[in-house]
């Protein structure tokens, strides 16, 4: 008789029976905290990932805001300068066409007191009769106005002798001053410029 927990030979022995494990109410409670705890983890993952995808959204627009503000700025002050260039070539253009013109009038009167010397003849009369009866009179012309006055003293109104041409290489053709024992008398062509020049630039400005 062989003992009873021994198979006879060629015969496996049969594996005893597994005892069923017993999981207690503790370790379902633990496994289901640590499952909400992960789940929990993995929603607050999600949510700071959508955070910062959302926050560089907001930075790449505030960046491209930016760079378009700062390029209509920079469009703005070029446009500035332009206009600022602009105004300033058209004052400097301005000025150069008053003071052409003025120019201008000036050689007119020139060219018409050397192609008609009586003319300044007359201005010189003219002048004379505003002295209020003056007896002595010396008169400052340029030098070819000068010749003319010399020229012509005894038609001017005064005793030849009671009249003095000076040149005078300072004034302009047309531009007389009279000295008398009364006073002076500055028969000056250049206010009437200079109010023809303010006058253009009114006209043009």
């Amino acid at each position: 008789m062989l003992p009873a927990n021994l198979a006879p030979l060629g015969v496996r022995p049969e594996p005893p029976p597994r005892r069923a494990r017993l999981v207690l109410r503790p370790e379902l409670e633990a496994e289901a905290r640590a499952r909400d705890i992960v789940a929990r983890a993995e929603s607050e993952a999600r949510a700071i990932l959508g955070q910062a995808e959302r926050a560089a959204s907001g930075v790449r627009l505030i960046a491209e805001a930016e760079g378009r503000a700062n390029g209509a700025a920079s469009v703005a002050a070029h446009a500035l300068k332009l206009a600022a260039l602009e105004k300033t070539l058209d004052e400097r253009h301005l000025d150069r066409t008053i003071a052409l013109a003025r120019l201008l009038a000036e050689r007119l009167i020139g060219a018409e007191l050397a192609s008609l010397p009586e003319r300044i003849t007359e201005l010189a009369r003219t002048a004379l009769r505003e002295t209020g009866g003056a007896r002595q009179v010396t008169i400052h012309a340029h030098p070819e106005d000068a010749r003319v006055l010399e020229a012509t003293r005894e038609t001017l109104g005064l005793p030849a002798d009671a009249v003095r041409v000076q040149p005078d290489v300072a004034r302009g053709r047309g531009s007389l001053r009279l000295d008398t024992e009364i006073g002076v008398l500055d028969a000056e062509l250049a206010p009437q410029l200079e109010r023809l020049s303010l006058k253009l630039r009114e006209n043009l400005g």
